[in-house]
C-alpha cells in the first residue's frame, strides 16, 4: 500500500483502501482492489481529493495498517452526531444519549488499544468534509490518540480516583464528541466558527459573545443527563488556556469562584480536548479544504500558541499525530523516492523510511531503508507534492510522563 498523489498514480494501479465521498461518507467511491482508471481519477480530483492508497509490491508489509473498520466507525460516529445535533438543537441531552455515545467511544477505544499502529495512519482518520460533525469526531479521535499515550500523566492528575477508573477513557471520548454540543442551534455556517475565527474573523460582539456562550449552553444542556461528571468538565472548559486567558469566567457557573481557570485548575481532560480541538481546526484552511498534517503540528508547536496548552498534553499531541502517514509517498531533499515505513516518537519530522529504487533492492529484493534521525541534513522535503520542509519541526526532549508505545510498522 502507498499513499500517494492522484497526479503519481501509475497506468494500472489498483486501489488499497476505499475512497469514501468527501461530502456524503456513507457512499463509497472506490472499494479496495478496484482499477484506478483516468476518468475515477478525474472525478476525484473534482470532488476535492487529492491522494489514494494504492498497491504497491514495495510496501506490501504495510497492507495490515490499513484498519477500514475504525474508519468506518468513524463515519458512523460522524453520522450519529448529526443526527442527534439536528434533533438536539435547543434541547437537553438524554441519559440514553451519553450511554450510546459511552458505548461508541467503547469500540473505538478497544480498536485503538488493540492494535496502536493504527495512530500511524491519523491522515487517512481524519478527512471528510469540513464542518461540526466531523470536527467533533476528529476531536475525540485525536483526544483517544493523545490519552492513550497520556495515561500515566492521567492517572497522575487523577489521583483521588482508583487506578482504574482514572485510566478509563470513555468520558474523554464521549466529552470530546459532545464538547460543541452548544453549537446545535447555530446556523451551518455559524457551527462551522471556531476559536481561531475570533482572532482572525471580524466578528461584531454580539457574535462573539454568542459564540462564546456555547461551552456554557452546552453544559447546561447536559445538566440531568447523568453523563460523567469529567465530560461535562470538558464541554464546559474546552476553550480554557494554560495561561488563564480562556473562557467561559468561573463566575458564569459557580457562584462561589471568579476568573477563568488556569494551569491545573482545569481537568486534565479538558485539557486534552482543548488541544486536539485546536489541532483539528488547524488541519482545514478558511474553505474547508485538508491541509498537510505536517503544517497543522507545525503551528501548533509555534511560538502563536504559547501559553494556549499543558505543556505535556502538547508534547503527546505532536508525537503521536504523525506528521507523515506511514505509507506516505515522499521525496527526501537529495531528490530519491521513498515511502514512510516507521514514525519517530522523538522526532516525529524525522521517521524511517524505505527507498523506492529498485536498482537498489538488495539480493532478496528488499529495498534499503533509511532513519532520517541519523542522517544529517537529509530530510522529507515533499509529500503529495507539496513542498513541507518550511514546515518541519524538531521536539526537545519528550516528557517523562508520557508513555511510549510501539507503534513499528
Amino acid at each position: 500500500m502507498l499513499l500517494c498523489h492522484l497526479e503519481d498514480v501509475p497506468i494500472e494501479a489498483v486501489a488499497a483502501a476505499s475512497v469514501l465521498h468527501p461530502a456524503q461518507p456513507g457512499i463509497e467511491l472506490v472499494t479496495p482492489g478496484t482499477p484506478l482508471l483516468a476518468k475515477m481519477l478525474r472525478r476525484m480530483k473534482e470532488l476535492g481529493i487529492h491522494t489514494v492508497w494504492i498497491n504497491h509490491d514495495a510496501t506490501a508489509d504495510l497492507e495490515h495498517l490499513v484498519r477500514p473498520s475504525l474508519n468506518r466507525k468513524r463515519y458512523d460516529l460522524i453520522e450519529r452526531v448529526r443526527t442527534d445535533f439536528n434533533h438536539l438543537a435547543g434541547q437537553t441531552v438524554s441519559s440514553s444519549t451519553v450511554q450510546t455515545y459511552s458505548q461508541l467511544i467503547q469500540d473505538f477505544i478497544l480498536e485503538l488499544v488493540t492494535d496502536p499502529s493504527v495512530a500511524s495512519l491519523s491522515e487517512h482518520l481524519i478527512g471528510g468534509p469540513s464542518g461540526l460533525f466531523t470536527h467533533s469526531a476528529n476531536v475525540a479521535y485525536l483526544s483517544l490518540l493523545a490519552g492513550i499515550e497520556l495515561e500515566s500523566y492521567i492517572i497522575a492528575e487523577r489521583s483521588r480516583l482508583p487506578v482504574q477508573r482514572a485510566r478509563d477513557l470513555t468520558s474523554l471520548g464521549v466529552g470530546a464528541i459532545l464538547h460543541d454540543i452548544g453549537k446545535a442551534h447555530f446556523e451551518p455556517a455559524e457551527q462551522n466558527l471556531h476559536e481561531l475565527d475570533l482572532i482572525e474573523t471580524d466578528l461584531d460582539d454580539e457574535a462573539r459573545e454568542d459564540y462564546r456562550q456555547h461551552t456554557l449552553r452546552g453544559y447546561r444542556m447536559l445538566s440531568g443527563a447523568r453523563a460523567p461528571a469529567s465530560a461535562t468538565q470538558i464541554v464546559l472548559n474546552h476553550h480554557q488556556r494554560w495561561n488563564g486567558t480562556g473562557f467561559p469566567d468561573a463566575a458564569a457557573y459557580n457562584a462561589r469562584r471568579e476568573g477563568a481557570p488556569s494551569e491545573t485548575q482545569t481537568h486534565v481532560l479538558a485539557r486534552i480536548v482543548a488541544t486536539a480541538n485546536v489541532l483539528d481546526n488547524l488541519l482545514r484552511d478558511a474553505q474547508g479544504q485538508c491541509l498537510p498534517p505536517v503544517r497543522a503540528l507545525h503551528e501548533l508547536a509555534s511560538d502563536r500558541f504559547e501559553g494556549w496548552f499543558d505543556p505535556v498534553v502538547r508534547d503527546a499531541f505532536l508525537r503521536v499525530m504523525p506528521p507523515f502517514a506511514v505509507g506516505s509517498a515522499v521525496t527526501l531533499s537529495d531528490g530519491r523516492h521513498a515511502v514512510v515505513v516507521t514514525p519517530n516518537l522523538e522526532q516525529p519530522c524525522r521517521p524511517v523510511v524505505r527507498l523506492l529504487d529498485p536498482d537498489q533492492a538488495a539480493s532478496d529484493g528488499r529495498l534499503p531503508t533509511v532513519e532520517l534521525q541519523h542522517e544529517g541534513d537529509l530530510h522529507i522535503a515533499t509529500c503529495a507534492r507539496i513542498d513541507v520542509t518550511p514546515y518541519l519541526f524538531t521536539l526537545t526532549e519528550r516528557s517523562p510522563l508520557g508513555r511510549k508505545i510501539n507503534r513499528s510498522a
